[in-house]
Order: structure tokens, then sequence, then C-alpha cells
């Protein structure tokens, strides 16, 4: 009887030894944390107020600051005032010289009509500048020549002339010529003479030995000077021969009558 006994206590030893053995490690409690778990929690919980704190960029200028800004602008632009650039007459000046405007128009057989000026006339041709260039033209096609630009009397004086002084006056001869397109007349010259200080000593005129012509209205002259002509002066300017004369200017004026 004492030995089926013995034998079921040691089987229940047994069985129970059997369970703790296999029971290694305790769970641990939930509630108790780690020091990293600790640090982790801070960080996150750091990470989390910045990024509800810190905006992402902060506006120097309100929408209403940048609207005004916008509307002043617009009103500038309104009321700018446009100033052209200031006109170079230097530069068009050039450009006439360089490119005068023509001189004649010239009319052809087969219904062209040319303007420009004419360099030289030959027996058989013309030569004609233009905006294209030079041109030669026949004269045998041309139906007419029509001057653009009114043709004037271009007057200058030959050489220096000659001075002779004499005991009360000034004796002033020479020539001049009119290398102009057309008649000078009542061609006249004038001569001025002047002192070291600028002041004016003595003045006189005097008009050309020219050609002679009627007018239409019945005047006769003989102080007319026709294109490629030349004609001579003679001219006396009342001036001591004491005062000393330092210069002497000269100018040649002229009429234009039809």
């Amino acid at each position: 009887m004492i030995k089926p006994l013995l034998i079921i206590m040691i089987l229940i030893v047994s069985l129970f030894q059997l369970g703790c053995g296999r029971k290694k490690s305790v769970d641990p409690d939930p509630q108790i944390e780690t020091p990293l778990q600790n640090e982790i929690a801070e960080i996150f919980a750091d990470s989390v107020a910045i990024v509800q704190t810190d905006k992402f960029f902060e506006l120097e200028q309100t929408m209403e600051d940048i609207q005004k800004e916008v509307e002043m602008l617009r009103n500038k632009v309104i009321n700018y005032e446009y100033k052209p650039p200031e006109t170079d007459y230097t530069k068009q000046l050039k450009a006439l010289i360089d490119n005068p405007p023509p001189a004649h128009k010239i009319s052809l057989s087969n219904g062209s009509i040319i303007e420009g000026t004419i360099k030289k006339d030959k027996l058989d041709y013309l030569l004609v500048n233009t905006d294209v260039g030079l041109l030669t033209l026949n004269k045998s096609e041309i139906l007419e020549i029509e001057d653009l630009i009114l043709p004037t009397p271009d007057l200058v004086f030959i050489g220096h002339g000659q001075e002779e002084a004499f005991e009360s006056y000034r004796l002033f001869t020479g020539k001049v010529m009119n290398q102009g397109n057309r008649r000078g007349d009542f061609v006249r010259v004038i001569y001025n003479l002047w002192g070291e200080n600028t002041q004016l000593l003595g003045t006189d005129s005097t008009f050309i030995e020219g050609s002679q012509i009627i007018y239409r209205s019945g005047i006769v002259t003989d102080t007319v000077l026709e294109p490629n002509q030349s004609a001579q002066f003679s001219i006396k300017v009342a001036v001591p021969d004491s005062i000393s004369v330092t210069y002497v200017t000269r100018d040649v004026r002229w009429e234009m009558f039809d």
C-alpha cells in the first residue's frame, strides 16, 4: 500500500519540477520604461513641438503691402512722360551734305521719270547721280529736264586783288566770278577797313563792270554777271594814310530778278 503512494508522490514532484524548468523568464512589467525608451520619447516630443511652433516661412510683407506697391508702380507707368532723344543736328547736316536732294527731274521716252543731279553733261549722254548710284542716260531718250531746285548765283572773288595806299584813301581792285547756274543782278562789292581794337576805320562799296541788261520794267543796268562769267571792280575807301589799318574784310552781294 505504501509503495503505490510513494510512486504517486514521486510522479507529482517530477511533474512539478518539469513545469518550473520550462519557465525560464518572467514577462516584464509593461508599466516600467527603460532609459532608451525614455530618450526616444523625449526626442519625438521635441520634434513634434518644433513642427507645431515653427512655420514653413515668414512673410516680410503682407499681401496688402504688396498690392499697394503694385498700384504705385501702375500709376508711375501711366504718368510716365516719354522724352524723345535729343536731335543730333550734326548727323542730320552730314546726311544732307552726303546725300543732297535731287536737283533735276528727267523724263524719258519710255515713260520713266528719274530724279537726281546731273554731274556731267556730255555730247551724247548725261551722267546723273541718283539714290541707286550713277546712271548714264542717252540724250536721244530724254524728253524733258526739269529743275527741282531753283538755280542761284554763286559769286566769289578771284584771287586777293590789289591794294594801293594814297594820302586820303585806299584803292582796291580785283575780279569776281559767278560760279552758280543763274544770273546775278546788281552785283556789289563791299570793303571794310579795321583798326587794332576791331574798330571800323572806313567802309565803301561799288558795283561791278558787268553785262548790260534791260528788265521788264524798262530799267537798264550793266551790273549783271552771267553764270561762268567774271567781271572787274575798283573801289576807293576813304581813310587817311596816317591811320594804321590792321586788317581788311570784303564781301560780294547780289540780287535776283526775272
